[in-house]
């Protein structure tokens, strides 16, 4: 039920209320009333007496929550608040969050008062002494919010790919720009590595989603138990040879002009053709697209991937068909035959085929330098960046296949003999300005869409 909270939509709720309300919930559920005062609502929730009493009367004017007056024993009456049956029926019509994979990381990120709230509760301190002594740049209640709403949409690597902007302001009260704002606010306190903006083209199917990838080894998270491996890689070439067409698409997307079809038929290519005159961001969204196919053909074909001469004998059904949603295909020349539309579409469905596995090929070659490393039995993840040295330097997260399996950090460098492979057992141990670098990070002050 908290989940469902949590994702629901309140129209006219503030931020702060939508987070009194699942922390209510947490607190006390859903059946029955609870009668307490505002000191007491403040300190089992997490928030100000102030804060309290606002959401409160917040939530009884939106008919979230009831608030009945009983007579006690003094003479006083005594006010007793649950959550109201039409919005309880709302909640149970919503759809049970499938998938949801950070359920415990949601439910500590909610307690506001810290990654240490258990230690002090145990400690009899109160959550008003450690209100107290929070530290500049703590997270406060609307920015939990938002990362909990994320958390609910990412992936076992902490990447959140299917969750639009309206649904996010939607579930949290945010505006877009109060969105923008907290979003920049949570890369700055490294809960979100760092994000690729949404697009929309003509030549993409549909219009695609901002992409996050957050940080499941920050210190809010980690003591849930879940933790991410880390794995740079430091390539000897600034544009190994199968990633040439990269810097080709690169090119002819930034440099020929949309209408200019002429240019687009020298380039000899369906590729190309059609991905002409689409802009730096298009190419931006697109290099994504294409590390992630190659990201799934390492995770469900480490063993498979041998080399670029037996490809042919290689195939992956399901990326295939992901490739054919992915994109509006080319649909030739006007009067063309449809067995010649046909031709042209498997010619271009199968050059992105084929750059992905390169593009997989190349990781594999890289990060089989390090031995004694079961690579076959994880799942990879490829962080984005801006290509601005090739592809230089890369960083993944990846995730062992069964609840228990290897964990680790390493840094790769392959530009160097014999090839260097460095082991650290925590993120935490990597200097700053390198998670910086390896856009493990975004460095505060930079746009999470930085230039290429």
């Amino acid at each position: 039920m908290p989940l469902r909270a949590l994702l629901c939509e309140i129209k006219g709720l503030k931020p702060e209320a939508k987070y009194f309300l699942v922390r209510f919930i947490q607190c006390f559920g859903v059946t029955d009333p609870v009668c307490l005062g505002v000191k007491e609502f403040a300190k089992q929730v997490g928030v100000t007496d102030r804060q309290a009493s606002a959401a409160l009367n917040a939530l009884v004017d939106a008919e979230i929550l009831i608030c009945s007056l009983v007579p006690n024993n003094g003479g006083r009456q005594a006010r007793w608040y649950g959550v109201a049956k039409t919005f309880l029926a709302e909640l149970n019509r919503l759809p049970v969050p499938v998938g949801a994979m950070h359920i415990s990381a949601i439910e500590r990120l909610m307690v506001h008062g810290g990654t240490d709230a258990g230690q002090y509760e145990e400690e009899g301190i109160s959550l008003a002494h450690l209100r107290a002594r929070k530290k500049p740049g703590g997270l406060n209640r609307v920015n939990r919010l938002l990362m909990a709403v994320l958390l609910c949409s990412a992936d076992r690597c902490g990447v959140v790919r299917n969750l639009g902007t309206l649904q996010i302001c939607k579930a949290t009260g945010l505006s877009k720009e109060r969105l923008r704002n907290r979003l920049k606010t949570l890369m700055d306190q490294a809960l979100i590595r760092s994000y690729l903006p949404g697009l929309s083209s003509s030549v993409l199917a549909g219009r695609r989603n901002s992409v996050y990838y957050l940080n499941l080894n920050h210190a809010q998270l980690e003591g849930s138990g879940q933790t991410t491996s880390i794995l740079r890689v430091v390539g000897g070439s600034t544009w190994p040879g199968r990633l040439e067409v990269l810097q080709r698409i690169r090119s002819v997307a930034n440099s020929i002009k949309k209408d200019d079809e002429c240019a687009k038929r020298s380039l000899g290519s369906p590729v190309l053709e059609v991905f002409a005159g689409q802009g730096l961001l298009f190419y931006r969204a697109f290099q994504a697209l294409m590390e992630d196919y190659a990201s799934q053909l390492l995770s469900r074909h480490w063993l498979d991937l041998v080399g670029d001469h037996l490809r042919t004998r290689f195939d992956d059904p399901i990326l295939r068909e992901q490739i054919l949603k992915d994109f509006k295909l080319p649909d030739g020349p006007q009067g063309a035959e449809d067995t010649d539309i046909s031709a042209i579409r498997a010619d271009f469905s199968g050059q992105l085929f084929g750059l992905a596995y390169g593009m997989a090929l190349y990781f594999k070659e890289l990060l089989s330098k390090a031995t004694n490393v079961p690579f076959s039995e994880l799942d990879f993840i490829i962080i984005h960046q801006p290509i601005r040295q090739g592809y230089l330097y890369r960083a993944l997260l990846v995730r062992p296949k069964a609840e228990q399996g290897w964990s680790g950090n390493l840094i790769i460098d392959s530009s160097v003999t014999p090839v260097s492979v460095r082991r650290l057992s925590r993120e935490q141990e990597i200097p700053l300005e390198q998670l910086y670098a390896y856009c493990l990070l975004t460095k505060p002050g930079r746009p999470g869409n930085d230039r290429q």
